[in-house]
């Protein structure tokens, strides 16, 4: 047993919390949260302290054992006494010196907040040394006073948002992962540059947050540093959260634990505790504007109230409505499974794969981004990159893709990336892309205009891809290999194709009639 298990045991045992055991020794719950967590150790002082409010001898709370002096040689034991009434002194004088450096962060003082995360530096001195990274608006640009290195290419997630000239940025920095928005200045509208952190997370050991909980702790450390017993909006809500809560997952977990607190010139904030098998497995905390309200308090469907063992209470529990499911939570519901669940047998991505492709014609893109919270943009782009991404497209994928050109919400840049999405379509296989178009009726004409704008439009980007798909449609042409309505369909696509027109194709036919009259 470690000396902060011993330390936690012995004050679980008299029945006082980390901050009335702190009180007694003057110092704070912070504080006793890292010696009962071993991130730090008591000094010479605070160990006679702890010992004195806990019962406990010196010896029993650091293990130590006690020989018993020897019985004579009285001359050894004034020596003895000597040394130490002069080396003591010193010693401890050397030591508190020593503890005094100890917890620095950088050059920087510790921010007023619950929402940071901060970790040791090494040094080649040996000394300890900290570093802290906290939401919300930072002082300096990436890596904000710290030596954090990129350890994967920094994406950027998305840009041009409603949020005028903002970027939002994905920073990978070892077991840290980095959110964060870069706002470009813009004299005209009197904006500055400067950079918005707006989710941490981690799940690796090393990085705690100010009440010293780390991945790797017993979800015991979340109920005794978090949960105030009570209903404290200013203090902060502790809730417990069924799996996966609102599709948000950051590791497998069995469940999580949310605390939510408003702290002036930040807002709502929020931390997510992963729990797996007891212990925590990940952590996260994210700025959430106006919506952390939502957050704070229970909805009794996802999120509930907790005892004063942490536990859940279901007393009030309330089955979510049983509402019709639309084509585009479908879309979010089949996609977020196909890309964060690694434990989906074939037949299961299969059916999660089919229910993508098929509800894209009836999907609204708008809709579909506010799914995914405060970046909607980036989400939307996010899934459009996984279409465009994947290896194979069978005949029903490429009808499908076509049709969604026509959903509702296609608009701007995310018609522009779609335009992409035709022509990898395309460029997989012309000739099922030609009979694809076939499929449609008359009603349809106007589908088919756009599709085949918009595919003329993305496949001129690539003019070897594209012309690789002209020859594949003269040889089924010419093959005689399609039906009579397959031909004219392959015909007008091959003109769209070869005679590209930047976008602009009001005047080119419409119809295979068209083309050849």
């Amino acid at each position: 047993m470690t000396l902060g298990q011993r330390i936690s045991l012995y004050r679980k045992k008299l029945n006082i919390s980390q901050e009335e055991l702190g009180a007694r020794l003057g110092v704070s719950r912070q504080a006793v949260s890292k010696w009962e967590t071993d991130l730090s150790t008591p000094d010479l002082n605070n160990l006679i302290g702890l010992a004195r409010e806990l019962g406990v001898s010196v010896a029993e709370l650091t293990e130590t054992p006690e020989e018993p002096a020897p019985p004579k040689n009285t001359s050894k034991r004034w020596w003895l006494l000597l040394s130490v009434c002069v080396l003591l002194p010193v010693l401890i004088a050397g030591f508190l010196l020593y503890r005094a450096s100890l917890g620095q962060v950088g050059d920087l003082a510790l921010p007023v907040s619950d929402f940071y995360l901060e970790w040791q530096v090494p040094r080649r001195d040996g000394r300890e040394w900290y570093e802290f990274l906290t939401l919300g608006t930072q002082a300096e640009p990436f890596p904000f006073h710290t030596s954090l290195h990129l350890t994967a290419p920094e994406k950027i997630v998305t840009e041009g948002t409603d949020l005028h000239l903002a970027a939002v940025h994905h920073a990978v920095c070892g077991g840290l992962y980095v959110d964060y928005i870069h706002l470009q200045a813009d004299p005209e509208q009197g904006q500055a540059a400067g950079d918005t952190i707006c989710r941490i997370s981690t799940m690796a050991p090393g990085f705690w947050t100010p009440r010293g909980i780390s991945v790797g702790n017993e979800k015991s450390f979340v109920v005794d540093a978090y949960h105030s017993g009570k209903e404290d909006q200013a203090e902060g809500t502790l809730l417990y959260g069924l799996k996966e809560a609102d599709g948000y997952s950051l590791v497998p977990h069995d469940y999580l634990y949310i605390w939510s607190a408003f702290e002036e010139g930040r807002g709502y904030q929020t931390i997510y505790f992963f729990i797996k098998d007891g212990l925590v497995a990940g952590i996260s905390m994210e700025l959430m504007q106006d919506m952390g309200d939502f957050y704070a308090a229970a909805n009794n469907t996802s999120t509930f109230p907790v005892d004063e063992n942490g536990d859940p209470d279901f007393s009030h529990r309330q089955d979510l409505p049983q509402e019709p499911v639309d084509a585009t939570r479908q879309v979010y519901i089949a996609w977020n499974q196909l890309v964060t669940n690694e434990n989906l047998s074939a037949e299961e991505r299969y059916a999660y794969r089919r229910d993508v492709f098929t509800n894209l014609p009836d999907m609204d893109w708008q809709e579909f981004g506010k799914l995914g919270g405060i970046d909607s943009s980036g989400t939307i782009f996010a899934l459009l990159d996984w279409l465009s991404q994947q290896e194979h497209y069978s005949s029903g994928d490429i009808y499908f893709i076509q049709r969604g050109y026509a959903a509702r919400g296609i608009d701007g840049a995310y018609a522009e990336d779609y335009c992409y999405l035709l022509s990898r379509a395309l460029f997989s296989d012309p000739v099922a892309y030609a009979k694809a178009l076939a499929r449609s009726t008359a009603d349809d004409e106007a589908v088919q205009t756009l599709i085949m704008g918009g595919t003329a439009y993305g496949a001129d980007y690539y003019p070897a891809d594209c012309e690789t798909a002209v020859s594949a449609l003269d040889a089924a042409i010419n093959a005689n290999a399609l039906t009579a309505e397959e031909t004219g369909w392959a015909k007008l696509l091959r003109y769209y194709l070869a005679n590209p027109n930047d976008g602009y194709y009001a005047d080119y036919p419409k119809t295979p009639a068209e083309l050849e009259n």
